[in-house]
């Protein structure tokens, strides 16, 4: 996956590029060691090139001209007008080009993610840059070798300086940047004492190598893989990053402190680029390993979800299974006592009413069971075109006890023109019952005069109808709304948290989409509901 590029504002970019000019001159000065025919450019540690490819990385190609700027900028700046302008131009520009194409080479046909986050990643780019940082050594070079600027003789070593120097500081810095300015910048999850052993570790491998005077260095510069190795497989990437740019300044510090010649000094930089090169993969290799580990966690606790989801399924239909045989006997008896009761005096019309009413609400109560026995097992239904006022006023009705009890107000909002949909009813009546429950019970901890539900329907697109069900209570505390039609998510003491999570597979079983719209007072859930004219 490429991530997306950084894009700052107008004055944040003005901070960026300012910073990012100030910042290649000032690592030119730092790094302006050990040239080869002073005052040229060719030196055996070179980052500033590391952090221009880290620009075009992590913003954009349209950048590239503010490579030229900055390396002309450093040529007059660190080592003054030192070869003609001619020459000065074009030792500016073949940079420019070399790193314009490494970044579009690595973002373009090899597809690499500046988030430095895989062991891919991490070997396109080290050979890319190598390869680049080669053909730019060999063209600068022989640039100057031409323009009779470096002897002949002077070539290959000249070439093997400024390849390793470019190679090292792009190496060492470019990682160290791409990882630290990730989207929400890394935190290093180490303890300060062991950051702290780190650190001495590092620096005792530093003085075996150049201060004890053991044996000869090369023999010694192994040790130094030691910390790379501790730091890596405790901190990843990101402590890689960190402890090769520390290895990197101690060895430049070690010899200047020591006297050492130019030619010894490429030779600790081949070594440090092993060091630096096993430090990034095996970082790398422990960061995707850290991923890989979160993944399958979190794909766990999704299938733990799924099993738990199928549990509820077939827990819902074992129920609607077993409920519909004494429902069915309760409106048989209901049923029975209408005719025993139907020869009777007058005073029995209100019982004979009543049971009517019980016998309507078991039907329902019946055939909602059916249906949901049939939605769990083969996942469709009885699919009708209903009127929408005739759905919404149909859940009133049922809803109406509950109103009076609570004391809630309501209120229909849905014209008359609205499209039939196209649903099955039971199961569209099951949503609208559990979002008006919800809405009821969200609004008892409020004050009685305050409660009022608004049902409203309008079209929704050409083939949709929208459904809102709105209340006045306290709203959804972000904590639950992040989650709220996920499975079991609930902030009812006794709710399951099954209701939302039914209800949306009921919707999107019909290629509508259920969802929680944020309002200024209370809650409002929509959803919507293919019309009768709409393509199946």
């Amino acid at each position: 996956m490429i991530h997306p590029l950084i894009r700052p504002s107008r004055r944040g970019y003005a901070w960026l590029i300012t910073g990012y000019l100030c910042g290649y001159v000032a690592l030119d000065w730092v790094s302006y060691l050990y040239s080869v025919a002073p005052p040229l450019a060719i030196t055996p540690w070179n980052p500033p090139p590391g952090l221009s490819v880290a620009l075009l990385l992590r913003t954009s190609l349209g950048n590239a001209p503010w490579l030229f700027v900055a390396a002309f900028a450093a040529e007059l700046l660190v080592r003054g007008p030192h070869l003609p302008l001619a020459l000065l131009v074009v030792a500016s520009i073949l940079p420019t080009l070399a790193y314009t194409l490494l970044a579009a080479t690595l973002r373009g046909p090899f597809r690499f993610d500046p988030e430095f986050t895989s062991l891919r990643d991490a070997v396109i780019f080290v050979a890319t840059t190598a390869v680049v940082t080669g053909l730019l050594a060999v063209s600068f070079v022989g640039v100057l070798t031409l323009a009779a600027i470096l002897p002949a003789v002077s070539f290959a070593r000249a070439v093997a300086q400024y390849w390793i120097g470019d190679l090292i500081g792009i190496v060492v810095t470019t990682p160290l940047l791409l990882v630290f300015t990730r989207a929400g910048v890394p935190r290093l999850r180490v303890p300060l004492l062991e950051a702290m052993m780190q650190l001495c570790l590092v620096l005792a491998a530093l003085w075996v190598v150049f201060g004890s005077g053991w044996v000869e260095e090369f023999k010694l510069f192994y040790i130094l893989f030691l910390p790379v190795m501790w730091i890596a497989m405790r901190n990843g990437i990101e402590g890689t990053t960190i402890a090769t740019v520390v290895i990197q300044i101690g060895l430049i510090v070690a010899v200047r402190l020591g006297n050492y010649g130019a030619g010894a000094v490429v030779e600790f930089q081949f070594l440090l680029l092993a060091v630096a090169v096993t430090g990034l993969l095996l970082g790398l290799t422990v960061s995707e390993r850290r991923e890989i580990g979160l993944q399958l966690r979190d794909k766990q606790f999704e299938l733990d979800r799924s099993l738990r989801l199928a549990g509820a399924s077939e827990m819902a239909s074992a129920l609607a299974h077993e409920l519909n045989q004494p429902l069915s006997a309760i409106g048989s008896y209901v049923r029975a006592c209408q005719v025993m009761i139907g020869g009777q005096q007058e005073g029995t019309n209100a019982l004979k009413d009543t049971m009517d009413k019980v016998v309507v609400e078991v039907t329902r109560a019946g055939n909602v069971v059916r249906q949901l026995r049939d939605f769990f097992r083969t996942g469709s239904g009885r699919i009708a075109a209903v009127g929408v006022r005739e759905l919404l006023q149909n859940a009133l009705d049922t809803a109406h006890s509950r109103f009076d009890r609570h004391h809630v107000a309501w209120r229909l909002d849905c014209p008359a023109s609205l499209p039939a949909v196209l649903v099955d009813r039971i199961q569209v009546e099951t949503v609208l019952h559990n979002l008006i429950s919800n809405a009821i019970d969200a609004m008892k901890s409020i004050a009685e005069g305050r409660r009022e539900i608004v049902l409203s329907a309008a079209v929704d697109g050409p083939n949709f109808v929208r459904i809102s069900v709105a209340d006045s209570g306290p709203g959804i505390p972000d904590q639950i709304a992040a989650q709220l039609f996920q499975p079991f998510a609930t902030s009812k003491p006794e709710g399951m948290g099954l209701g939302l999570a039914i209800s949306r597979s009921i919707v999107e079983a019909r290629g509508g989409r259920l969802w929680l719209q944020v309002i200024d007072r209370g809650s409002m859930f929509c959803f919507t509901l293919p019309t009768s004219g709409a393509t199946p």
